[in-house]
C-alpha cells in the first residue's frame, strides 16, 4: 500500500557508505491493508519486522540508485558510526509475476545488482521493508530532498512516422517523468504479486495527484 501520512501521497543517504559495496553493479505492499484496491495503511500504524530489512527500487537510472542507497546508509547511521547493512534491490520487469514475500526472500542475493532488463513503471517506486515509522518518515524525506524524477511515459497507440515519434519523445523526455511514489512492506501485501500492488500503488498516485 502507498504509505498516507501527513506527507499525503508521499512522493517517498548522507555521507557516502562506509561498508557497502558499490551501490550498483553493472550485470509496493506498499502497505495495503487488504486485498481491495485503495486500501492502504497509514506509515505511522505499521511494525517494523514482518519483512526482512531492505529497499526495493524501480524506475531509476542508476546514479539515482546510487544516490538512494547514500540516502538509506544515513537512515540509519548512529552517533557511533555506521548502521546495519541495508540491501538495495533495483526491480526487474520479470518480478511483476513475482510475489511480494518472494522478491523479499533474495535480497541479500540481488543486492546493488542492475537487472539486464529493468522494471518499467510510469511512476518510479521506492518500497520499504523492515523500517519502523521513524526510519520510514526519514528516508522519505531524504529520497525526496534529491528531487528525483523518473518512470516511463505512456507510449500513444496507433502509427506515427519516425520523425514524428523523434519529436514526441522529445517533447516528453522531461515531462513524463515523475517523482517516486513510496510504500512499505506489510503482512496483508506480502503475498500479492509485484504487478498488482504497482497497479494498485500507481492508481493511488494518480488519484492524489489530481
Amino acid at each position: 500500500m502507498l504509505i498516507s501520512s501527513p506527507f499525503a501521497l508521499l512522493s517517498l543517504l548522507t555521507p557516502p557508505p562506509t561498508c557497502r559495496a558499490p551501490a550498483i553493479r553493472a550485470c509496493a505492499e506498499p502497505p495495503h491493508s487488504s486485498t481491495e484496491y485503495g486500501k492502504f495503511q497509514r506509515h505511522n500504524e505499521l511494525a517494523p519486522g514482518c519483512a526482512p530489512l531492505g529497499v526495493l527500487c524501480g524506475g531509476f537510472d542508476e546514479d539515482q540508485l546510487e544516490g538512494i542507497a547514500e540516502a538509506i546508509e544515513s537512515v540509519f547511521e548512529t552517533p557511533d558510526g555506521p548502521g546495519p547493512h541495508v540491501p538495495i534491490v533495483p526491480l526487474a520487469q520479470g518480478d511483476m509475476r513475482l510475489r511480494l514475500r518472494d522478491v523479499l526472500a533474495k535480497l541479500n542475493e540481488r543486492d546493488s545488482v542492475v537487472p539486464a532488463q529493468p522494471i518499467q513503471l510510469r511512476v518510479p517506486l521506492v518500497l520499504v521493508s523492515g523500517f519502523n515509522p521513524v526510519q520510514t518518515s526519514l528516508a522519505v524525506r531524504q529520497i525526496r530532498g534529491l528531487g528525483m524524477r523518473g518512470g516511463v511515459a505512456a507510449q500513444p497507440a496507433g502509427f506515427r512516422w519516425p520523425w514524428e515519434k523523434a519529436a514526441a519523445d522529445a517533447d516528453t523526455d522531461c515531462a513524463a517523468l515523475s517523482p517516486p511514489m513510496f510504500a512499505a512492506a506489510v503482512p496483508k501485501a506480502l503475498d500479492k504479486s509485484l504487478s498488482v500492488l504497482c497497479d494498485e500503488l500507481e492508481g493511488d498516485y494518480m488519484a492524489n495527484a489530481r
